[in-house]
């Protein structure tokens, strides 16, 4: 089966990550950039992907969300975030995760949260987002009725099957709303999932620190886009996982 391996970099706010596709060579890899001084690895296609009057984080969600438009040809795709490192065999993984379930779309879930509201205010508190946009946001979902725990994905590692009609309307969707709402695709991913009744598999927790490096960057220093809020707070719940090894 044809699978591509595909990933984007666009502003400044993370370093190059060579290591992203974890030296695998056995498939199509591919970076997305709106850098035109970026060099790709050695034989990592390098698409350049100007912003077009987006701000990176959203420009970078074009290909991310939207991977039946820029691979037609393939029947699989897998999304790793610019963070991120694929520990196993890429072919390996796609067997892996197809005899988990057969689907059109694999994701892990969260590793700490499993609630959209939780997301949005942790959003709001790293400075990830506008914090006006997430108020709205967690105003409209609460109105239409979106239940509490209705699960979250994390949005680093990401398994297509293409071909699916379901799941390409689903990304068109996935898009439109993180350009006309937050940024965060995490949060726009369970809210979407429930309203189109996107059918999904979850891959089994405990394999995905075998699977894939999540962040390979200390981004304790990077700075936020927006202000963060309630720092010491957050300090004391970074302990708390530390200590649960979470």
């Amino acid at each position: 089966m044809t699978l591509v391996l595909y990933t984007a970099r666009y502003g400044t706010a993370d370093p190059p990550n060579p290591r992203v596709f974890g030296g695998f060579d056995g498939c199509r890899r591919v970076l997305f950039t709106d850098r035109a001084d970026l060099e790709a690895p050695p034989g990592v296609e390098l698409v350049l992907d100007p912003l077009d009057g987006l701000d990176p984080a959203r420009a970078s969600r074009r290909a991310k969300l939207m991977p039946h438009r820029y691979f037609p040809e393939a029947e699989w795709s897998l999304w790793l975030d610019n963070k991120s490192r694929l520990l196993r065999p890429p072919e390996a993984v796609l067997a892996w995760a197809r005899a988990q379930a057969d689907a059109a779309f694999y994701a892990f879930p969260h590793f700490r949260r499993d609630c959209v509201y939780q997301e949005i205010r942790t959003c709001w508190e790293n400075g990830l987002d506008d914090h006006r946009v997430l108020r709205e946001r967690m105003r409209t979902y609460r109105a239409e009725g979106m239940p509490e725990h209705a699960g979250l994905i994390e949005g680093h590692f990401l398994l297509r099957r293409h071909g699916d009609a379901a799941l390409v309307r689903f990304g068109e969707r996935w898009f439109e709303h993180v350009l006309r709402f937050s940024r965060r695709d995490q949060v726009s991913f369970p809210y979407l999932a429930w309203k189109l009744g996107l059918d999904y598999a979850l891959l089994p927790a405990e394999a995905w620190r075998e699977t894939v490096e999540f962040t390979v960057f200390d981004r304790a220093a990077r700075k936020a886009d927006f202000p963060r809020r309630h720092l010491l707070y957050q300090r004391a719940r970074r302990l708390y996982h530390r200590i649960r090894g979470r």
